[in-house]
């Protein structure tokens, strides 16, 4: 779900340039219409170059994910063996400003899709009529990738827990975005892991939480798009010819680690490899549901503006005069916001075989610079995003 978004975006890209043997399908409500090859392509896909690319616009399949009939309609036609659920209302400001909407996409809709999850796994066992060795193979029906996020923690201000987070970490979300998307992730473990009645077994154990920071696209053409990108809208021409100049107040306060969807994309691919092939850990109450992905390169907003505007040679008489750091506290007239929820990603390191820091004999994972991802990002900057 949310093919057309950032992180939809690099997932569904990825999984159509490296999967050839997948049946990929990609869904969007209003925006049916992707680039996956457009002339700022993420350099890190080897064929962007080869005439196999479609090198124009890739159609998604329409769906409401408000619609629960249309959605359990389109569910029975298509029989995933995984869902990655990415739909969601992102955005804490704009969460508040309609929340009823945003309540029904980020908590209702993951709700559904839990329960169909749920039913079509108990529809698969009685078909294939061996219960008891169904639950770890995609026999058993499918798998929920559920999406969420770091602001489930609040950085100790009240909780006293502090960063990093692991996935057992206390959560106490501070606003009400990150509240929606805890009762997401409460969905999809009591409706798929931790079924509270016999009848609702056979779904037990196909739900994963993957939870990750602030997150950058390395093709986005609307600064908007992303928080780690949307300082520089006060740098692009239509915004430098405005006589009237109010500086742009940028948080200085809190600490985000600003992560490539690519590199999220990457990851979550080798999850998906692993559960369709049975090797990734079976869910038990004894085991993690939950895994983190994320960026070890932390940066407050201001900072990272300052990296943006020195990779792209913006005078720094000119940052002076349009932005301010604000280190006081959190943004003023906003939704709240906790000042650090890193997060410990060891435990999907050690799920995936994977080594982050060279330590062990096993493959290594690395994510891109910050600088380098910032480059990527802002590439053909200001007529890209103009």
């Amino acid at each position: 779900t949310g093919a057309s978004g950032m992180l939809g975006r690099a997932l569904h890209r990825l999984l159509l340039e490296s999967s050839p043997d997948y049946n990929v399908i990609g869904t969007g409500h209003t925006r049916l219409e992707v680039d996956h090859y457009p002339q700022y392509v993420p350099s890190n896909y080897s064929n962007k170059d080869s005439t196999s690319n479609p090198n124009k616009k890739v159609q998604l399949h329409q769906l409401n994910l408000l619609d629960a009939h249309a959605t359990t309609e389109f569910l029975e036609k298509h029989n995933p063996g995984v869902i990655v659920h990415c739909a969601a209302e992102r955005f804490p400001d704009a969460f508040e400003k309609n929340l009823e909407e945003s309540m029904k996409l980020n908590v209702e809709s993951t709700q559904h899709l839990a329960r169909e999850c749920q039913r079509l796994a108990t529809m698969a066992n009685a078909e294939n009529g061996d219960k008891s060795n169904n639950s770890s193979n995609i026999a058993g029906g499918p798998y929920m990738i559920y999406i969420s996020t770091s602001y489930v923690f609040d950085g100790g201000v009240t909780s006293k827990e502090y960063p990093p987070y692991g996935p057992q970490s206390k959560v106490n979300p501070v606003n009400t975005y990150g509240r929606s998307k805890l009762e997401g992730e409460r969905a999809v473990r009591d409706i798929l892991n931790h079924p509270k009645s016999t009848s609702e077994a056979e779904g037990g154990g196909r739900g994963i939480i993957v939870r990750v920071p602030m997150l950058y696209g390395e093709d986005c053409c609307d600064l908007s798009e992303s928080p780690a990108l949307e300082m520089m809208k006060v740098f692009l021409p239509s915004a430098l010819l405005t006589t009237a100049v109010s500086k742009k107040s940028i948080d200085h306060w809190a600490l985000r680690f600003p992560t490539s969807v690519e590199d999220v994309a990457r990851v979550l691919k080798l999850v998906i490899d692993r559960l369709l092939e049975c090797k990734f850990p079976a869910v038990a109450p004894s085991l993690s549901d939950t895994y983190h992905i994320a960026s070890p390169h932390g940066t407050t907003k201001y900072e990272l503006m300052q990296l943006q505007t020195k990779l792209l040679g913006v005078p720094r008489s000119q940052v002076e005069e349009r932005t301010a750091g604000n280190s006081s506290g959190p943004p003023k007239n906003s939704a709240p916001r906790p000042q650090c929820t890193q997060l410990d990603c060891s435990e999907t390191w050690r799920a995936l075989d994977l080594s982050h820091d060279g330590g062990g004999g096993g493959r290594t994972f690395e994510f891109v610079s910050l600088e380098e991802g910032m480059k990527r990002a802002l590439d053909g900057f200001p007529d890209r995003f103009a």
